[in-house]
């Protein structure tokens, strides 16, 4: 708020002070005006209180004026307000403030690790009070920050790679290839000395990982020292290994769980150590042909297996194309159909053919079937119906026939032609009971195909 928009404000008759401030880079100014004399009239005013004076107390920075506080002249009430909350203390409270954040930068741009978030925290609670110098500051602040961010950032991806060093370390403590492993351990202390500073876990890690250094090398001189008798046991778990491994392969239950279980011995194998070059390449021998023995009778077995599953399906996929040669036919006779149930019987005797092509298969087959069931129940019923229609055409000739007869007994006075007529009459009423008959069981066979 610039003091010459006051209302009641003459330049001249104010008296206005501006003064150079360095700890924010800008000017502290105080205005007085508004005095009058005992008659009213405007004077140069002499100081608040005494001469009904007004006046106007702030900053100016960069051309923006900022109030701290406003007392009005006398004549215009004499109230006092505030362009902050901290009232008359305004100036002396940001002087403070924007020197805590000179100590502060300074101790930002030298903090350890650990203290950086506090420091960041104790600049993030003072006031800003949007001056050049605070600026200047927290460009200061921020290079510092962004400078330890990025230090950070370097320290995490070097702290990565020691962990990564560090696991690989620890991964070999109980190796028992003694000579590849030390010169292992050469490699990675060259490497870890080539990564930078990890942080505050530096020292740590490096400690962890000279640990695992020198435990491994206490293995090596306490297996070096008692060799004999590490030798000596090796051998005896070496020979018990030898002992499961025949048992194993001497009672296969299943391929897959001897497999496992003959891997699992491996993995025992070579955790056992040596037993002494000798003897150690002795019982090899002996283990590694119990196992070559194992799996190449596993990969017979597989094998035969596999080829009867090919000649399985190779039946079967023979059948389905005879299926289908029987449903395109469109034959369903009773030499046909002989055949087709005689292919249910091929099928058994197929087979497996495996998980992978049975039920595959046995889909396809399935479904042809169905198509030549479906196709020979409707030959039937069409057939049933067609004898049912001949039949019925054949009750009703007759009737016509026996009209006739019974017609030309009336045309005659001859007895015997009469009881001739009357013969063949019964004869033909015989038929049509008999032909009823057998519309009624065609039906009824009708029905129940129908309801199948």
């Amino acid at each position: 708020m610039d003091w010459k928009t006051l209302p009641g404000f003459e330049e001249k008759y104010a008296k206005v002070s501006v003064k150079t401030h360095k700890t924010f880079d800008g000017k502290v100014i105080e205005v007085l005006y508004g005095a009058k004399d005992a008659d009213g009239n405007p004077v140069m005013p002499k100081e608040v209180g005494t001469d009904g004076a007004g006046r106007w107390f702030g900053i100016e920075t960069n051309g923006e004026y900022r109030m701290f506080s406003l007392t009005r002249p006398a004549c215009d009430g004499g109230t006092t307000e505030y362009g902050t909350s901290h009232n008359d203390t305004a100036l002396e409270d940001m002087e403070n403030d924007i020197r805590a954040k000179v100590e502060l930068a300074k101790q930002i741009e030298n903090a350890d690790d650990d203290e950086f978030d506090g420091l960041i925290e104790k600049w993030n609670a003072i006031e800003n009070w949007d001056t050049p110098r605070e600026k200047n500051l927290e460009e200061r602040k921020n290079h510092a920050l962004n400078r330890h961010e990025t230090r950070k950032a370097e320290e995490n991806g070097n702290k990565e790679k020691k962990l990564k060093l560090l696991e690989e370390a620890k991964s070999y403590v109980n190796s028992t290839e003694w000579k590849k492993v030390a010169e292992v351990f050469k490699a990675l202390e060259e490497e870890w000395n080539e990564i930078g500073h990890a942080g505050v876990e530096n020292n740590a890690l490096w400690k962890e990982f000279k640990n695992a250094q020198r435990e491994f090398n206490a293995n090596r001189k306490n297996y070096f020292a008692n060799l004999d008798e590490i030798h000596e046991k090796s051998a005896e778990v070496k020979k018990e290994l030898i002992e499961k491994a025949k048992e194993l392969s001497e009672n296969v239950k299943s391929w897959k769980n001897t497999s496992e279980e003959m891997n699992l011995l491996m993995d025992k194998w070579k955790e056992a150590g040596s037993a002494g070059r000798e003897l150690n390449d002795k019982l090899w021998d002996e283990f590694n042909t119990i196992r070559k023995s194992f799996f190449d009778a596993r990969k017979q077995f597989f094998n035969e297996r596999n080829a009867e599953f090919k000649k399985s399906s190779e039946a079967k996929n023979s059948i389905i194309e005879q299926a289908k040669e029987i449903v395109a036919s469109n034959d369903f006779s009773k030499q046909v159909t002989d055949v087709m149930k005689d292919l249910d019987k091929k099928w058994k005797e197929a087979g497996y053919s495996g998980k992978d092509s049975n039920d595959k298969l046995w889909e396809e087959f399935k479904n042809i079937k169905e198509k030549f069931w479906d196709g020979k129940h409707a030959d039937t019923q069409k057939r049933f119906k067609e004898v049912l229609a001949r039949k019925e055409s054949q009750v009703d000739t007759i009737k016509e026939e026996v009209n006739r007869l019974e017609e030309q007994v009336f045309e005659t006075d001859n007895l015997d032609v009469v009881h001739s007529i009357e013969r063949r009459i019964r004869e033909k009423k015989d038929t049509i009971e008999k032909t009823k008959a057998d519309i009624e069981d065609l039906k009824k066979r009708i029905d129940e195909e129908e309801a199948e």
